[in-house]
């Protein structure tokens, strides 16, 4: 395959650009003019011609919970939407994506309008008016099951059918099932016992109705331009066997998913797992090692969380409180010793960390661990890197370290920051430019697809978070230009995996993971850059999306 005629941004310092590129079987094997490239063309070149657009190396999005996106193509947040149109919208698209017969389930709807009531003081406004005949009209070949923030469920036909619930079915204890009052049929709407027992029906997500979420969370991420990605994980075999004191895996994909589409040769990106910290005595102990690879899966880091928005001092707007560790924090003890345990073992912990406080205490035991064992080359990171205090951000350049930063945290954030803060904790709360600038890699990432409980999506795409980036209003000082941007999704989350010898540039001899972009993202207005459209995504030499 040959490529040419458009712009080729390397990102390779040694050679920024270039005018066409080879590529052989999964390896890029020339990079340069027209006519040194054209000179490799056989009878059987397939030659991509892309008329002015954009060629990248492969996005790689450097933090992903994979296993939670499978299982939202079945689950529906609803708590933003205001309008039964947009709810019976947000079914039929979640419908297309899913094999007829299969549940589609969510909540909460009316939530956003009933806790604005609550928060003014107001009545909660009426229950939207949504029934079994709504759903059924746009999709009459999946079961549905919508909870209401009022606690009452909303029931399809098929819903109702599967339950072997009639108009002659009586009410069970505890709940009652609506009727229309002039035919007697059921509604679809279940109140108390009569939604938690229909809830009780739907199927657990089992292997199979995993793998089902997984193809169409792969599909979402070959069009999005996205070749490798980070993500938090777990290793179920090694998990059974260990008691927790809570849900320390919460959000972590089941490693075996990835294993099973790649038995399948269904795997189209490459993975780099985030293992649990908690448990790096085990994973060692079942032989993984750092930097080690099962195909298209590799090892090498081990993630962890250690806060609820932990600051040094109470926040401005609620003084008596200064924040908490997570739930899934043990004690100080228990954290410095696993983080260096896995250290001296060659795993780089990665840790979810979001206050000036839990800045601090990260940076001491990250500092402690590289004291106590022997030098090698780390790549330690700093997940999300909310609110550290100027301090802080100093430590982690002096040190060398990775921040992932998600730009669609700063959106969801900036309305109430300085509220929270104060004006001068808030001035470094997302100071990407200053991590920079400290001398911190800096990873653009999506955190996909979001919040746990379901309440915010974040956006995949790469082009929507470079412009987020680029564009940001908050303290505009720390934006990112476009090539940093670009940066900051191929070669640095390269880096960070200790691939940029095989990925994350488009360099001879490595591996040929690109993606085209309709137009040139370097050379146009930065708001322009979330209109621009991924036309091809290459994986190893191979095209797994192409745009119509």
């Amino acid at each position: 395959m040959i490529l040419r005629g458009g712009r080729i941004w390397t990102v390779d310092s040694a050679r920024p650009e270039a005018e066409a590129v080879a590529v052989r079987r999964e390896r890029i094997v020339k990079v340069g003019s027209d006519r040194d490239v054209l000179a490799l063309r056989g009878p059987d070149t397939t030659v991509v011609e892309l008329a002015g657009r954009l060629l990248l190396p492969g996005f790689i999005d450097a933090h992903t919970h994979f296993g939670s996106a499978a299982a939202w193509t079945f689950r529906l947040g609803l708590y933003e939407v205001r309008e039964p149109r947009e709810a019976l919208e947000r079914v039929a698209a979640a419908a297309r994506r899913v094999p007829p017969g299969l549940w589609l389930t969510g909540g909460d709807l009316g939530a956003a309008a009933a806790w604005e009531a609550d928060a003014a003081g107001r009545a909660r406004p009426a229950a939207m008016a949504l029934d079994r005949r709504a759903l059924d009209a746009v999709t009459p070949d999946h079961p549905v099951l919508l909870r209401r923030v009022d606690g009452a469920y909303v029931a399809s036909s098929l819903a109702l059918a599967r339950a072997r619930l009639t108009s002659e079915s009586p009410d069970p204890r505890g709940g009652r099932m609506e009727r229309d009052p002039r035919t007697g049929e059921l509604t679809g709407i279940l109140h108390g016992r009569a939604g938690e027992r229909m809830l009780e029906l739907v199927p657990t997500a089992n292997g199979e109705l995993q793998l089902v979420g997984a193809r169409a969370a792969l599909e979402d991420l070959r069009r999005a331009g996205i070749t490798s990605i980070h993500d938090v994980a777990r290793l179920d075999d090694l998990s059974r066997r260990r008691l927790f004191h809570t849900d320390v895996e919460r959000s972590a994909t089941d490693l075996e998913i990835f294993r099973e589409l790649q038995r399948r040769g269904e795997l189209t990106v490459r993975v780099y797992a985030f293992l649990t910290l908690a448990l790096w005595r085990e994973v060692v102990a079942a032989g993984i090692r750092p930097r080690s690879d099962e195909g298209l899966i590799r090892f090498g880091a081990l993630k962890a969380f250690i806060d609820g928005f932990l600051m040094e001092a109470p926040y401005a707007d609620v003084p008596r409180f200064a924040g908490s560790f997570t739930f899934r924090f043990v004690d100080e003890a228990t954290m410095a010793a696993d983080i260096a345990g896995a250290d001296a073992a060659g795993f780089d912990p990665v840790v979810h960390t979001i206050g000036d406080k839990a800045h601090r205490l990260l940076l001491d035991w990250y500092e402690a661990a590289i004291r106590a064992n022997a030098p090698r080359d780390r790549r330690f990171r700093v997940i999300h890197a909310w609110y550290p205090s100027a301090r802080e951000i100093a430590r982690i350049g002096k040190l060398g370290l990775f921040a992932d930063v998600t730009p669609q945290h700063l959106v969801n954030d900036a309305a109430s920051v300085e509220r929270r803060l104060g004006p001068e904790r808030a001035r470094t709360a997302h100071a990407w430019r200053s991590l920079k600038d400290a001398g911190a890699r800096l990873d653009l990432v999506s955190d996909w697809p979001g919040s746990f409980n379901e309440q915010r999506a974040t956006p995949l795409a790469p082009l929507e978070n470079i412009a987020l980036a680029v564009t940001r209003e908050w303290h505009p000082e720390q934006r990112l230009t476009v090539a940093e941007a670009i940066a900051a999704y191929t070669i640095d989350p390269a880096f960070a995996s200790y691939e940029e010898d095989r990925k994350g540039s488009i360099t001879e001899g490595k591996l040929a993971d690109l993606v085209v972009l309709s137009r040139d993202i370097l050379s146009i207005a930065p708001p322009a850059i979330r209109e621009t459209a991924v036309d091809l995504t290459i994986l190893g030499g191979r095209i797994i999306a192409l745009s119509p």
